[in-house]
């Protein structure tokens, strides 16, 4: 492990913090605001960072992991446990959680590590399953596993997937809506995932469980203040 990866490495539990709040402040303005609000506005922008931490976060986590069976196992059962209040948080029977994205995310690395060409069909996979994020969520992580030590590299793709992506969802609308390409302010969360943050250990399984639990936690208010 060369040392810009080691150094990344001992800083992504602090990366997970700020993962795991801005996603909370996202998935709280989904819910509870309405579309046309300047705080929705606000903090799903700042909901941004949150998917591409955890993207660096599982393609760090594939590379330095001593049993990659066991973690794709493990996110796989995390994946199935969070589906229960997801489907009260989205309400779309065949819509599966990004923990499923991320397990698939998982076994595309390690076909592509192979070079067997089957992880190309997963990219597609993603989007057939109706996965949160989908490709365009798998394919990150595969830049984040291909470019983690070029910076440089990094911005541009990171930049030039998300516009193709946002494109993309403009075409299939019909319509175009500026909104549409704040997903492009995902590339905010590169400067974080280089910066040299202090040094904080969290437990593993609080990441794993705070998806379910946070979003548990939102449709359980949303019930009681209804």
């Amino acid at each position: 492990m060369n040392s810009e990866t080691s150094a990344l490495t001992r800083r992504s539990d602090y990366l997970k913090i700020i993962a795991m709040v801005t996603m909370a402040v996202d998935h709280i303005a989904f819910y509870f605001l309405p579309y046309n609000a300047t705080s929705y506005i606000i903090m799903r922008i700042i909901g941004r960072l949150a998917y591409p931490i955890f993207a660096y976060y599982i393609a760090m986590g594939y590379k330095n992991t001593s049993d990659l069976n066991r973690y794709i196992l493990r996110m796989a059962i995390f994946a199935l446990i969070t589906q229960i209040p997801f489907y009260f948080f989205v309400h779309k029977v065949f819509y599966l959680n990004v923990m499923f994205t991320f397990t698939l995310a998982l076994i595309m690395l390690k076909l592509f590590d192979k070079k067997n060409y089957l992880w190309f069909a997963l990219i597609f996979l993603a989007d057939f399953l109706n996965m949160d994020y989908g490709a365009y969520g798998l394919i990150i992580v595969l830049i984040f596993h291909v470019f983690s030590e070029e910076k440089g590299k990094m911005y541009v793709y990171l930049l030039i997937l998300t516009f193709a992506y946002s494109s993309l969802n403009v075409l299939q609308s019909g319509a175009f809506n500026i909104r549409m390409y704040t997903q492009v302010l995902c590339v905010m969360a590169l400067p974080l995932i280089y910066a040299d943050f202090p040094d904080i250990r969290i437990n593993k399984y609080i990441s794993y469980l705070f998806y379910p639990v946070h979003i548990g936690i939102i449709v359980l208010v949303g019930n009681l203040v209804s």
